[in-house]
């Protein structure tokens, strides 16, 4: 859009904004909260809609691209009868969405000609709740009809059901097939990865053959339900084009994504970034995103703890000379530490919350605190996804699932292999850390808190252009081989 045609549309968007307001103030007594949803854009004030709209248009990895999956659809023998179901996962959005991911490409790989729509399992509203076990549908966290649209334009060959409930009148589908697909490889890298994928359409076919002996038909149809595949198909398998846009069918829900550029609109205007929405890509200069996994699950899992990953965040963001810091986090407390260890290094620290505080914002306040702790936490994903530069830890798979899908701007588009192939090791790996340095990482000998001195030396699961993952350098290879971006 050129600079005349941008402005044209904020004055468009202000006109509207009035003429909707003063039509919903004069023609009713109360103001919905679907009017409110439907109005949103066009309620607010020009300049804020437009950079909003902008943002939800704007992609940093460009126009999906889904040429390279319409292609091996066409090549795929399809089973009249033959209908994939996901099991639904729990775990946080990044687990999911890789499990989900894999549902699909397990079902065109063996021709299934119907797909469920896949349900999660919730950890609850809060940190406290992380154990309940509550099923919600696709849409707590996934934009449903854009999944649908996506898949069906790409595959038009597989029929997509929206619930399992939908087969109550296919008797034959009562009992579904339970398969844990990597139990069809003869091996796996980095523990759950198939070696093989190649072999597996038709090690699926022999197994259902013997499974399931009587014939199947479009009439007559079976279901086969997978057993939560988390990070076990290998992207090096796919056309380069093709794994950097396969995760574009799970575009998160709309009111999140609107939430997430309404931050980055409070967070360019308090910081004067000059951030630029009808630009794709990652923009240098702008802000550090780092995400603070101290929560108290991950204190319980003995993960990275907070003095080691605030001196990677902050020794990092100096390194880039990066004055502005995103922060996501489940615990105020180190949050709260953090900033003050910031201020002390002269780096304004910033988080969603503190961002959407300001009375113009108070609607959208009240909308993010009305979703659940893993709802907010798409939020950050968005934002975090936009950062200059992004730093996470190695435990996390949603600071992988970040860095992966940045590394697809890395590679222009198209995904840039990393990691090994098969039994191969991983060759990108560098250890950073040298004598004593090392030896004092490795120790668990922590500091009370973050160096100021400026070094950079941390060890890095992870590194590219734009993200690292901090951590020992042998770990996170299944989800170099095996994280959609």
């Amino acid at each position: 859009m050129s600079p005349h045609a941008f402005h044209i549309s904020k004055l468009a968007i202000i006109i509207f904004a009035i003429l909707s307001v003063a039509y919903l103030l004069f023609s009713r007594q109360e103001i919905t909260q679907a009017d409110y949803h439907e109005l949103y854009r066009v309620a607010v004030s020009g300049k804020k809609a437009a950079f909003v709209e902008k943002v939800l248009e704007t992609e940093i990895d460009g126009a999906i691209d889904n040429s390279a999956l319409v292609e091996l659809c066409k090549r795929k023998v399809w089973t009249p009868g033959l209908i994939f179901n996901c099991e639904a996962p729990k775990g946080g959005v990044a687990n999911v969405r890789n499990v989900f991911l894999n549902c699909v490409r397990y079902a065109i790989e063996a021709g299934a000609t119907s797909f469920v729509v896949p349900e999660i399992v919730s950890r609850g509203t809060t940190l406290s709740t992380l154990k309940t076990d509550i099923t919600v549908p696709f849409t707590y966290f996934f934009d449903l009809e854009h999944f649908t649209a996506s898949l069906s334009e790409a595959c038009p060959q597989i029929h997509i059901i929206p619930n399992r409930n939908d087969l109550w009148d296919q008797p034959s589908t009562g009992k579904a097939i339970l398969l844990s697909p990597q139990d069809l490889s003869d091996s796996l890298v980095a523990q759950t990865v198939l070696a093989s994928p190649g072999t597996w359409s038709r090690a699926f076919k022999t197994h259902l053959n013997t499974t399931h002996p009587a014939p199947f038909s479009a009439s007559i149809p079976i279901l086969v339900s997978l057993e939560t595949p988390l990070l076990q198909f290998p992207l090096s398998y796919d056309d380069a084009l093709l794994v950097a846009n396969f995760g574009r069918m799970l575009r998160f829900r709309g009111d999140v994504r609107r939430l997430a550029a309404t931050v980055l609109y409070a967070m360019d205007k308090q910081f004067a970034m000059g951030f630029d929405p009808d630009l794709p890509g990652v923009r240098q200069g702008l802000f550090y995103g780092a995400h603070l996994r101290t929560a108290a699950d991950a204190k319980a899992a003995g993960w990275t703890p907070y003095a080691r990953q605030a001196e990677n965040y902050l020794t990092h963001a100096r390194h880039k000379a990066l004055s502005t810091l995103y922060l996501a986090t489940g615990n105020q407390e180190d949050a709260k530490t953090f900033t003050e260890t910031a201020a002390n290094l002269s780096i304004s620290v910033t988080t969603k919350e503190e961002l959407l505080a300001g009375k113009r914002f108070q609607r959208e306040l009240t909308e993010m605190n009305s979703l659940t702790w893993d709802q907010r936490g798409l939020i950050d994903y968005e934002v975090l996804l936009r950062s200059s530069v992004f730093g996470g830890t190695h435990e996390s798979s949603f600071d992988w699932n970040v860095a992966m899908r940045r590394h697809v701007v890395v590679g222009n588009g198209r995904w840039a292999r990393i990691g090994g192939d098969g039994g191969e090791p991983k060759s990108h790996k560098r250890d950073e850390v040298e004598g004593n340095e090392k030896k004092r990482l490795t120790t668990g000998d922590e500091k009370e808190g973050p160096g100021v001195n400026g070094d950079y030396r941390s060890r890095q699961s992870f590194k590219d252009d734009l993200s690292v993952v901090f951590g020992p350098p042998e770990e996170g290879e299944m989800f170099e081989l095996s994280m959609w971006p």
